[in-house]
């Protein structure tokens, strides 16, 4: 596996280097959530909808922002924007310690999303320009998974730090992490527009739609990874109560949570190589098929109200975060194989927008169908979604395998 990423890092001159400054820059992401929490519910007694507006601050910036950021991307070298991205998140980091109050600690939220809306796209358009056509889907494999890892090692390092530093001392620390990427981008080779010049933001915006009509692979790689995003934050929030419900200890509980992340990483970098979108799309069909069928397992359990093994559970959400990764994956290398270069950094910001909103409106549709029905439903509901995007996805395979 090792001797892999070094041959596809040697092979792709570039590669290593971006790949290298995104551990810091997705563990900034993700390091000071324990300290933002601790600090609104332990030491200021926020009341609930500050939480509510925090969920808003994080996403709001990728739907508003994120869309002019990707036209912008596109007009910029990809790695100047990467490296201010990351300076700008510093910077709302260190605000953070100076914040008197709830509103304006999501007010500084809000602005670090702003700038991280650029680096997103940014890293998107580097990537595309960076690795060969037939080792995109291994590239983003390996991309994928130091996200993965992030969400499992940078809020469980922030909550040991919370323990010997403040909250303020954890903000700091994510204001030099993010300053640390910024520096670890300055070797990477420049990735320099590629968009048309002369026109103007809207009619960047305007061609970047037209793109996604003229090109049905595109608008459907950002359909499912939409439709994947909202299948599982119908449930995701719903996590804790489902396996309280299933007879599940609180120990099981995290275990659940370290499997779903310890699959997404074992899936990202097993992903491998493949050529052709016909063959990325088939892995979607022949990963989103049986991770819906689990998702559903997961949630007919808690209808028929049985009490499985803790191990069972743990097995269950280990495999449905690896094959999210095996979807996630070649729904990427899709995106960059045929975006054609100068307009990756808007198509990646829809994508981004796209993806935003789900998450945004998934958590209260699965919090209707749990009240109105049963936290399982939430998960039989979420595993029907995603087998639909599998029957997709085999649609699409076969259609590209027959030309």
């Amino acid at each position: 596996m090792f001797d892999g990423s070094r041959a596809l890092t040697r092979s792709n001159p570039g590669l290593g280097t971006l790949l290298f400054a995104q551990v810091p820059a997705d563990f900034a992401d993700w390091l000071d959530f324990v300290a933002i929490g601790t600090v609104l519910a332990y030491y200021w007694h926020a009341p609930p909808f500050a939480f509510a507006w925090l969920a808003v601050a994080m996403g709001l910036p990728y739907l508003t922002v994120g869309v002019l950021a990707g036209a912008l991307v596109d007009r910029l070298d990809a790695r100047q924007v990467m490296i201010l991205g990351n300076l700008g998140r510093g910077l709302g980091s260190a605000a953070l310690i100076f914040a008197p109050n709830w509103p304006t600690l999501v007010a500084f939220v809000a602005l670090r999303g702003c700038a991280d809306s650029f680096y997103s796209p940014a890293k998107q358009a580097a990537m595309q320009s960076l690795v060969a056509g037939p080792d995109l889907l291994a590239a983003n494999g390996l991309s994928f998974s130091i996200n993965q890892s992030s969400k499992i090692v940078a809020p469980a390092l922030g909550g040991v730090l919370i323990a010997l530093v403040t909250p303020q001392g954890v903000f700091a620390t994510n204001a030099v992490v993010s300053m640390i990427a910024a520096l670890l981008l300055i070797p990477l080779r420049a990735v320099p527009a590629t968009a048309q010049k002369g026109t103007s933001l809207r009619h960047d915006l305007a061609e970047s739609v037209a793109l996604l009509r003229k090109t049905p692979a595109l608008g459907a790689a950002i359909g499912m990874m939409s439709a994947g995003f909202f299948a599982v934050f119908l449930y995701d929030t719903l996590i804790a109560p489902t396996l309280f419900s299933l007879g599940a200890s609180s120990t099981t509980f995290g275990f659940c949570l370290a499997a779903v992340g310890a699959g997404g990483v074992i899936g990202g970098v097993t992903v491998g190589r493949a050529t052709g979108a016909g063959n990325s799309f088939k892995m979607i069909a022949l990963a989103a098929g049986p991770s819906g069928a689990t998702i559903m397992c997961v949630g007919m359990l808690q209808i028929a109200d049985l009490r499985p093994p803790a191990a069972f559970l743990v097995a269950a959400f280990l495999l449905i975060g690896f094959l999210s990764a095996r979807s996630v994956v070649p729904t990427r290398a899709i995106l960059q194989e045929y975006t054609p270069p100068g307009s990756m950094g808007r198509v990646a910001a829809l994508n981004e927008a796209a993806s935003t909103l789900a998450l945004l409106v998934a958590p209260f549709a699965g919090a209707a169908l749990a009240a109105g029905l049963s936290y399982g439903a939430a998960f039989v509901a979420g595993g029907m979604l995603m087998i639909c995007v599998a029957l997709i996805a085999a649609r699409y395979a076969a259609q590209l395998s027959d030309k």
